[in-house]
């Protein structure tokens, strides 16, 4: 088509929401893995995701830095197994 790609993306919360930044950046980190899994081509999908989140999400700053938390977390989960 055009060549602009629209994302709208769905929440399965759980049936649980929360206003913690670390429940949100947890969620990021998980629409993270599964945007890296898809294909190894989806990094500009996920760089825009993260823009689109860091211009319109509150208290987007604070949850972006909790972002890298979790990605610590993670990366030493995956090495400890």
């Amino acid at each position: 088509q055009d060549g602009n790609l629209d994302l709208i993306l769905i929440d399965f919360g759980l049936s649980q929401f929360s206003q913690k930044p670390e429940d949100k950046a947890v969620d990021l980190y998980v629409l993270e893995r599964a945007i890296k899994s898809a294909h190894i081509g989806m990094e500009l999908l996920l760089n825009k995701a993260l823009q689109a989140y860091k211009e319109g999400g509150k208290d987007a700053e604070n949850v972006l830095l909790r972002l890298e938390e979790v990605r610590l977390r993670g990366r030493k989960r995956d090495m400890l197994g």
